[in-house]
Order: structure tokens, then C-alpha cells, then sequence
């Protein structure tokens, strides 16, 4: 490495929630690129993450020491803030001098708790991209910091948080450089039962056509990470991105991040036939839930044409009621429809849904397990609710019953999708672990379903890996089966 450049190290401290895993860490990749537009090629950047052989402390230690970086990024979700944390204690045993930074989910929701521990220098709130470059350069010149935008820092005793920093509009300036590309090996990706659930080819790179998202959902937090403002690429620009990893890096698969990709439909149709008419031969998933709201037959078929073979789609509740109360809004019966219609054109088809919303029932529940049990999807996914203090204003209104002392626990050691611990609903955590794990019993001992899946799984291997997980959850679910009571065992199938 070069001694007269500074040095910035980049950690994705990925700890598994239970489901997927580790993914090609695109938000590093974006403000690694955005260094190196800023400062000329100034600095030795690296990037470790370690949900890549699920790297340990120790480990993760001899790499630290062994870079000797000058500036660490820490990127976290909330469930990884004790991980976080002993992370940042293990920088500053190597050298007290290297400057700590969070940035990501957790440092977005949770900012001035993270910068409870004095090993945190500072936390970066929403996008890095314009925010990292600005901070290190005040940081090097050692300049006033008080109107560097998005940052929380210690100004003399005091945690001082300075005003936010509007999101970011023209995004075809915002591109991921080739030499930041080069800081992550895709194929360390391509082992791992990903949030996709599914692999074509041999491995894929993440591409994000747009940021924001305009709607509403009471449990989401995408709103407060990445505004509620649908901001777009262009069509070329993202055809070009596309066409220069194929060209350059081999891909042949890509998945697309987009937290509502379809929410301009007319655009997601527009970029679906520009890639088609780009002759560029690639097999696309969208690992994130789709609007089945915002999907008709014309652009299932441009997606399939595409070279779309697997999407998923938010569904969260099987109960109407529920619906209006996230404020999901979606019309059942049409969802329903959209995912027959999708599941007819031969791709692989996705649900996910959440349990345990504040004032759900017992009967509630089983509407959702009905809902997916009953339709034309290949997966489901069946989350437990996790609420954030940050986001929960917007949704006061069916949050009486719950107590500051939960959503103010910073601890978050219990925050994964899949708590064995939590619920918000009208039953106790045991009950409601009970009918997670029904649904997936219900859901996946569908021979029918089980035969199709397998014929639309390119990659067997996975699609049995996967099963494997599900049978998991499957076993649990009949240890588990005394906690349920008489009436709700009686549906059982």
C-alpha cells in the first residue's frame, strides 16, 4: 500500500437475522466511490465485511491492525449494535488515533445512542455519498464541524447533531467508480442464500435504479433512510451500468435493490425495454418487495422478457383490516390476481408478510397464513414485526399499548426478524412464534408447490438449501405445537 496516502477501511458488520445472507455491500461501494471522486485518488480504500465466512472478532482484528487504516466506516443495521460496538472497541485498542464512523440503518434511527460510546467518533445520518467526503476533509484539515450537514459529533462534552442533509437528486452523478467494483469479489456472494432466495447464474452483482419511496407503510423505515421522494436514474444510465458489468466483471445476473422499483410504472417499462432492446443477455431478480398494486399484465410480460425470472412481492397482512391500519392499502383479492398472472408467465414468484402488528388477533394471523397458503407463490417469508422508536410517530395511533421501554432499549440485541422474544400483538411472543412457524409448516408441506419451485430453481443446489431451512422451521413448528391452544390447532392441515 502506498505510505503517502491516507488510509479508509470500510466494515459491513454483518451478523444473520436468520434468513438470506450477506449481500454486496452497495451503500460502501457508492461513497467509496464518491472518496475517490473527491479526493483524486488520495486514498488506500478497502472494504471488509463480515458476513463473508461469518468472520469473527479475532479475525476481523488481524485485518484491521494488519490495513492500519486512518478512517473507519462501520456500516450497521440495528440488530448489529452490539456487534457494532465491540467492533469499535477492538479499532481503538489497535490505535486510539484512527477515526471511528457509523454510518447506515442503525446510524440513521438510532444516532445519538450509537454516539454513547466513546469509541464512535461520528455517525453519518441518511446517504454517506456527499456526507463522508466532507467530513473527512474537515476532519484532516481539522476545521470547525458544526456545519458539516448529516453528521453527529462530540463538540467538546456535549453530542452535538447537526442539521440533516437533504437527499441527494441528480443520482446519474452518483455512479459506483470500476475501481470500487474492484474492492468486493462478487463471487464471495454467490454462496450464500441471499435475501433473493435464489441464484441463476453462477453470481450477480446489486444494482439500484432509484432511491426513495412515497408510501406510507407504518412499519417501514425506508422513508426515514432514504426519503419519501421517488428519485430515479435514468433509463441509459442504468442500461450503460448494466451493459459495463456484463462487459467488464462477467456478470450475467443482476438484482435489483430498489426499495419500490415498480412505483413509476411507466418507467420500469421503459427500462425494461431498453434492456431488451440492448441485446444484452442477463438473468434479472428483484429481492425486494414489489407494489403488486403497481404491476399489470403488460409489464409482467416486459419483465419476463427481460430477462426477469424471480421477483417478490410485499404483501405484510391477509387481513383488510390490517391492511388500512399499516396503511398498506392493498386490495387482496387484486394481489392475488397479480401474483397468479406473475406465477403464470414463469418466474419465480415471492411473498413477504409480518406478524404481529399492535392490535392483531389470533383471527387476524390466520388470515395472513390463509392468504399465502392459498396463492400462486413459489416462497414466503414470514416476518415478526420490529418497530423503531424513530419511526413510530407515524403510526401513534395503534400504538397506545406499547411502552417507551421496549422501542427505547438501544441494546437491539433482540431486534432480528425472527425474536423469539418480542410481540405488539394481542398474544404473547410464545403464541405468536407459534403461527410463524405454522406458516411456514402450512405453506411449504405443499408437495404441488414444493414440484414447481424445484422445475423453476435453475440452481438445485440452492432450491434444496433453501428447503432445507424451511424443514427447519417445519420440525420447530411441531415442537412447538403444544404452545398452541385447541382453537387455534384446529385449522391445521
Amino acid at each position: 500500500m502506498a505510505e503517502d496516502k491516507k488510509r479508509l477501511l470500510f466494515i459491513r458488520t454483518y451478523r444473520s437475522v436468520g434468513l438470506g445472507g450477506p449481500v454486496p455491500p452497495l451503500e460502501l461501494l457508492y461513497m467509496a466511490s464518491s472518496i475517490e471522486r473527491n479526493f483524486d485518488g488520495a486514498f488506500d480504500i478497502r472494504i471488509i465485511d463480515t458476513g463473508i465466512n461469518n468472520l469473527s472478532l479475532e479475525e476481523s482484528y488481524s485485518r484491521i491492525k494488519y490495513f492500519s487504516p486512518d478512517f473507519v466506516l462501520m456500516n450497521s443495521q440495528v440488530w448489529e449494535a452490539g456487534f457494532l460496538h465491540r467492533v469499535a472497541a477492538l479499532i481503538k485498542k489497535i490505535d486510539k488515533k484512527i477515526t471511528t464512523i457509523v454510518q447506515g440503518q442503525l446510524a440513521t434511527l438510532a444516532g445519538e445512542k450509537v454516539m454513547f460510546d466513546e469509541n464512535i467518533d461520528f455517525v453519518i445520518t441518511g446517504e454517506g455519498d456527499l456526507t463522508l467526503p466532507v467530513l473527512i476533509e474537515n476532519v484532516i484539515k481539522d476545521e470547525d464541524l458544526s456545519a458539516v450537514e448529516g453528521i453527529i459529533w462530540r463538540k467538546g462534552p456535549d453530542i452535538a447533531t447537526n442539521k440533516k442533509r437533504i437527499f441527494i437528486e441528480d443520482l446519474n452523478s452518483f455512479q459506483i467508480s470500476p475501481s470500487a467494483w474492484d474492492l468486493v469479489n462478487l463471487k464471495d456472494y454467490a454462496k450464500y442464500s441471499n435475501w433473493n432466495g435464489a441464484l441463476k447464474e453462477d453470481f450477480y452483482a446489486p444494482v439500484l435504479t432509484s432511491r426513495g419511496c412515497p408510501f406510507e407503510c407504518v412499519f417501514c423505515c425506508n422513508r426515514e433512510l432514504l426519503g419519501k421522494k421517488f428519485r430515479t436514474r435514468s433509463d441509459e444510465n442504468v442500461v450503460n451500468e448494466i451493459r459495463w458489468l456484463v462487459e467488464n466483471k462477467g456478470v450475467k445476473e443482476i438484482h435489483i435493490f430498489d426499495a419500490v422499483f415498480n412505483y413509476d410504472m411507466e418507467r420500469a417499462k421503459r427500462i425494461c425495454r431498453a434492456l431488451i432492446n440492448s441485446g444484452l443477455k442477463i438473468s434479472i431478480a428483484f429481492p425486494h418487495g414489489m407494489r403488486a398494486d403497481r404491476m399489470d399484465g403488460e409489464l409482467i410480460r416486459l419483465l419476463k422478457a427481460a430477462g426477469t425470472y424471480k421477483l417478490v412481492y410485499g404483501v405484510e397482512s391477509g387481513s383488510e383490516n390490517f391492511q388500512r391500519k399499516i396503511r398498506k392499502n392493498l386490495v387482496l383479492d387484486n394481489v392475488k390476481e397479480v401474483i397468479k398472472k406473475t406465477s403464470k408467465s414463469g418466474m419465480i414468484v415471492g411473498g413477504y408478510f409480518i406478524m404481529g402488528f399492535p392490535g392483531e388477533t389470533e383471527t387476524d394471523v390466520e388470515k395472513t397464513i390463509d392468504f399465502a397458503v392459498n396463492s400462486y407463490l413459489d416462497i414466503a417469508s414470514f416476518f415478526k414485526l420490529t418497530l423503531y422508536e424513530e419511526v413510530t410517530d407515524r403510526y401513534r395511533d395503534i400504538l397506545d399499548s406499547i411502552k417507551s421501554k421496549e422501542l427505547s432499549d438501544y441494546s437491539f440485541e433482540d431486534f432480528s426478524y425472527y425474536s423469539k422474544k418480542r410481540s405488539y400483538a394481542e398474544m404473547d411472543a410464545a403464541k405468536l412464534n407459534y403461527f410463524i412457524l405454522k406458516a411456514q409448516r402450512k405453506f411449504y408441506m405443499n408437495p404441488k408447490r414444493i414440484f414447481r419451485s424445484f422445475l423453476r430453481f435453475q440452481n438445485k443446489i440452492l432450491f434444496i438449501k433453501n428447503m432445507l431451512i424451511a424443514l427447519s422451521l417445519i420440525i420447530q413448528s411441531f415442537l412447538l405445537k403444544e404452545i398452541g391452544s385447541a382453537e387455534v390447532t384446529s385449522g391445521d392441515s
